[in-house]
């Protein structure tokens, strides 16, 4: 494959080009303005009365950007970045309000999902066809989810079965022989509600490193496959009480490149698995009272092959998580609703560095929280308290232990000016224990501590919702990187970062259109090197626009970044636009057609990394109604 040069460009375009987006001979599709949500008070409100700051992607959207993955699906969401080395299935970083991938929580229906040792998200390629909604909460939520929900949380609702059961799939294939086929099978029956289904996804892919930047590294194509399977069933034990268990599990192979091959013919693979299995409990002990038990198992693994033969270093990583979690709501009154419960998580990590060791993370808390409207105010107080253990046991060294605990808070307010116009305020504190890799390296390293405020003025219509939001996000202790001689390192609990800037999001119907906008301006900065941080622009946004005639619907993306530093380097600021279309064939059968950087611009998300040019994807959906 070709090597793509990467452009510098001195400017963005204007996110203000709208009346490009789609042609005039297009009409209406619908969007959903003002969505019920849970994440921002762990309980159910409509989005334009929430306190904190939710976004929310129905199974529409999902249905109708057709994104390859879940990455790509997220940009353009206020507050939210990512960074990727490379093709689907390689290394990935989520960054949201500015804050470190490890500062970022995903929930997994209400479930935290797994991290490894170094508290790098891991479960990342969740495939959208399991996908029935998206919430992303951003900024500090640490007195509601608790370690490392500082940049906020995503919150994931996996497909549950509903109406007559029935078969459902779909089939793409395109650009760079790619190929992305699912079934499933769901419904109601009696006292049960169940849903499964299966996949799988490959591409020949492009070269993962750019060999004018990185000249070691095999210029092959670096392709990807994967498969993946879940399930989830539900009984109706009463007209109080249901119990069901969750399954799921994901295998994927992702040809990579290595800057520091010792040859260009060198090859080398990423391989990932995961599985989890979980059961629940929910009981309505009342009318107003509504309680539910989560247990659940999950398990991680990777490797990084090269040549066949797995790497001696960080070869090999293990890791299993137990989780149990306890969570009420309780409606106290017309205007006052209540959650409170507990978690408690363990979780073992076993890492192949040439010599094996193990690692033990032990984790609970508890935590409550209360919604009061008084007239034209709402208040919001959340709580929470955490106590968390590391302990390293490595061969022929003495163990390492670790503990830290911290109390957490949010207090938020609002006030209705009139029934459209309303400003909210929120306060919070949160924080970030050291992980098992940190701990390894340096026992006595304190947790990150966080403070938040925020800021905002919101209007709401029957076809418009419009929020604009300041805020500022302090933290202190931070754990930083160390080099020692050599290849050795170190971590130590001495930075200082902070965040602050505005953001605003748009939902809306206009004169026939459907239109779904944000643009964020922030200042991502380390207070000691008084430097940006990597990855991270200052100005970025995105618009969505799309319109139906009938039965053909069809709409526009333009994604904008500006420059980000990476290290020593400088990313070029760049726009991608994006063009999708479908049309109804019957009641059960669509067909869908996008064009994915339509422009073929050249662009970076990490330096010396490449990312995937023009595509052209078909799509047939078959989806009984």
């Amino acid at each position: 494959m070709k090597n793509r040069t990467i452009r510098a460009r001195s400017s963005v375009p204007v996110l203000s080009i709208l009346s490009l987006a789609v042609g005039t001979a297009l009409h209406a599709q619908t969007i959903e303005i003002n969505p019920v949500v849970i994440t921002g008070a762990r309980m159910e409100q409509q989005l334009s009365q929430a306190l904190t700051s939710v976004s929310v992607i129905t199974r529409q959207e999902i249905e109708k950007s057709q994104s390859p993955t879940l990455a790509d699906l997220l940009q353009g969401e206020a507050g939210f970045e990512f960074g990727r080395n490379g093709g689907p299935g390689t290394t990935t970083s989520f960054f949201l309000r500015g804050q470190n991938s490890s500062n970022v929580v995903v929930m997994i229906d209400g479930v935290r999902s797994q991290v490894d040792s170094l508290g790098a998200l891991q479960v990342l390629d969740v495939p959208l066809f399991q996908i029935e909604r998206i919430e992303i909460l951003r900024g500090n939520a640490s007195a509601l989810y608790g370690d490392a929900a500082i940049g906020g949380v995503i919150s994931i609702t996996t497909l549950n079965g509903k109406g007559t059961p029935a078969a459902y799939g779909s089939v793409t294939y395109g650009s760079r022989n790619s190929l992305d086929a699912s079934v499933g099978y769901g419904g109601k029956s009696e006292d049960y509600r169940f849903n499964v289904l299966a996949g799988i996804k490959k591409t020949d892919g492009f070269s993962a490193i750019n060999t004018q930047q990185q000249a070691a590294a095999n210029p092959d194509q670096d392709g990807y496959s994967g498969q993946f399977m879940a399930a989830r069933v539900e009984k109706l034990l009463s007209q109080d009480a249901t119990v069901g268990v969750r399954l799921q599990g994901a295998r994927s192979t992702a040809d990579t490149d290595n800057a520091w091959a010792n040859s260009p013919l060198d090859t080398h693979q990423f391989k990932k698995r995961n599985s989890s299995l979980g059961f629940f409990w929910r009981q309505s002990f009342t009318a107003d009272w509504v309680s539910q038990l989560d247990l659940t198992t999950s398990s991680l693994g990777y490797e990084d092959i090269e040549n066949g033969q797995r790497l001696n270093s960080y070869g090999l990583f293990e890791g299993r998580q137990n989780l149990a979690r306890w969570f009420n709501t309780w409606q106290a009154g017309v205007n006052t609703a209540v959650n409170f419960g507990a978690d408690v998580t363990s979780e073992n990590f076993k890492v192949d560095q040439g010599n094996a060791y193990d690692m033990q993370r032990d984790a609970n808390g508890v935590f409550a929280g209360v919604t009061q409207k008084l007239g034209a105010f709402t208040a919001q107080l959340n709580a929470r308290h955490d106590d968390l253990k590391v302990q390293n046991m490595e061969p022929g060294l003495a163990s390492s232990s670790n503990r830290s605990g911290a109390d957490t808070g949010l207090l938020g307010l609002g006030y209705a000016i009139t029934p459209q116009w309303s400003v909210t305020g929120t306060v919070s504190t949160g924080f970030r224990a050291p992980t098992a890799s940190e701990v390894s390296k340096n026992a006595q390293l304190k947790p990150e501590t966080h403070q938040s405020s925020e800021i905002g003025g919101s209007y709401s219509a029957e076809t418009l919702l419009v929020r604009v939001v300041y805020f500022d996000t302090r933290t202190t202790d931070a754990i930083v990187y160390k080099p020692l001689q050599g290849w050795e390192y170190t971590y130590e609990s001495v930075g200082r970062v902070s965040n602050k800037g505005v953001e605003a999001t748009l939902r809306a119907q206009w004169r026939g259109y459907s239109l779904k906008a944000s643009v964020v301006n922030q200042d991502p900065m380390n207070d000691v090197s008084h430097k940006s941080l990597d990855r991270r622009a200052q100005n970025y946004g995105a618009i969505d626009v799309s319109r139906s005639f009938g039965t053909y619907d069809a709409g526009a993306r333009l994604y904008a970044s500006g420059a980000r530093p990476d290290g020593t380097h400088t990313l070029a600021g760049y726009s991608l636009w994006s063009f999708y279309a479908s049309r109804k064939i019957d009641d059960n059968w669509t067909a869908r057609l996008r064009m994915d950087n339509a422009f073929d611009k050249q662009y970076q998300l990490a330096y010396g990394y490449n990312t995937p040019g023009r595509g052209l994807f078909a799509t047939l959906q078959y989806s009984p109604k």
